[in-house]
């Protein structure tokens, strides 16, 4: 059987919250969550399961009672269907200027805070937004007004922290999104062959991905191959034919019951050169020296500097494009992101990315990056550790 979060999980969430908000003096906690491809849907999804889509939403948190959602018209009964919320309102700051809703009844931001007021018997004056920095401007001025500019403080990055360490239900979640991620990666290398596209290789392991229970993608799938199409840190999957001696370099991030995998493969069709199999050396020892040092207690510049300083001592510091340590979770790629300007220390139960990037490179570039589970003494790789990296003809 395959693992969910149960109900009780997310009660225990809205526990969670409540408790931050009672320790900040806060009577309501907004959070905003559209269907933005990275980043839209952390907040819903965590807090009450929902994945918005097409129409925004804002999940509201009250001290005492329930959450309830506030949306367009259009997502009233697909929010009731899908996620764990009994109460979904259309207001008129969600609802379209050109469209007419004769079937559904409309409300506003304020007559819903007013509910939730009546409900809890508790006036609500201080309010905590999380997820401000992606808020359409009008909807962020409309709290303002709403509420008033000195009742309303950004608590986004508290509570984004409060989903760091992961319980024993997110963590068999993860665990199987990192099953379904290996096995996407598997098919890369069983399929990569000459004159397949980027694309085809990419739909083979789409497929196989689905089959297992993937959702869609945390990111977008990136297969990709030759110099051109390797050396950026992002790139297109293309219907370019892949051709013996490519460099073809795959970055898979399957959502699972909202939760990631995220895997990063170099591979060589044919015969790598020397220099070829130095740089995949050179990123395998990075990435397990620094799995070998990822411990609680640990803090994360100190973690940040171990990859770094090793590829620095390479000589390819400006090519180290990235901070190669970050968490995963209802985001592919979410806080707390272990680099050097961040404080926060290691601890059981966080679940982290490394990722090794090596790129902008006149030959092209590659990352190498597995999911690790930190344990009380260590940590555990949550998924196979493929060290074939070349594919014969």
């Amino acid at each position: 059987m395959r693992p969910k979060i149960s109900d009780s999980e997310f009660a225990s969430r809205l526990n969670k919250v409540q408790n931050f908000m009672e320790e900040h003096s806060l009577d309501l906690v907004v959070m905003y969550a559209d269907d933005r491809y990275v980043y839209g849907q952390a907040y819903a999804r965590w807090m009450l399961d929902y994945q918005p889509q097409f129409e925004a939403a804002l999940i509201l948190v009250p001290l005492k009672g329930e959450a309830a959602i506030v949306t367009g018209a259009e997502s009233v009964e697909f929010a009731l269907h899908t996620s764990r919320c009994g109460q979904v309102f259309a207001a008129e700051e969600f609802l379209h200027p050109d469209e007419d809703y004769p079937y559904c009844e409309t409300t506003t931001l304020g007559q819903v805070v007013h509910k939730l007021e009546e409900c809890s018997d508790r006036k609500i004056l201080n309010i905590g937004v999380a997820g401000k920095e992606f808020m359409p401007y009008d909807l962020f001025k409309r709290i303002l007004e709403e509420f008033g500019s000195d009742h309303v403080q950004d608590v986004g990055d508290s509570v984004t922290m409060l989903r760091a360490v992961k319980s024993a239900e997110e963590i068999e979640v993860i665990r199987y999104a990192y099953q379904i991620a290996a096995k996407g990666m598997e098919t890369v290398y069983k399929n990569l062959r000459q004159g397949i596209t980027e694309r085809d290789l990419a739909a083979e392991a789409e497929y196989e991905m689905r089959k297992m229970g993937s959702e869609g993608m945390g990111i977008e799938l990136m297969l990709n191959s030759g110099t051109s199409n390797t050396a950026p840190v992002l790139s297109r999957t293309t219907f370019r034919e892949i051709q013996k001696g490519d460099l073809v370099v795959a970055t898979l991030a399957p959502r699972y019951e909202g939760y990631h995998g995220a895997i990063g493969r170099p591979f060589i069709l044919g015969e790598a050169s020397e220099d070829m199999k130095k740089y995949i050396e050179l990123l395998m020892y990075a990435q397990e020296e620094t799995a070998r040092r990822l411990a609680p207690g640990m803090s994360a510049e100190e973690m940040d500097r171990i990859s770094r300083q090793h590829m620095e001592d390479a000589g390819f510091g400006r090519n180290f494009a990235y901070s190669a340590i970050h968490s995963v979770g209802v985001i592919e790629f979410e806080a707390p992101i272990l680099s050097s300007k961040r404080k926060v220390t290691v601890k059981p139960g966080m679940i982290f990315s490394i990722d090794i990037p090596l790129f902008l490179t006149k030959w092209g570039g590659m990352r190498l990056e597995n999911g690790y589970l930190v344990t009380e003494t260590g940590c555990e790789r949550l998924n196979p550790w493929q060290k074939t990296y070349i594919k014969p003809i």
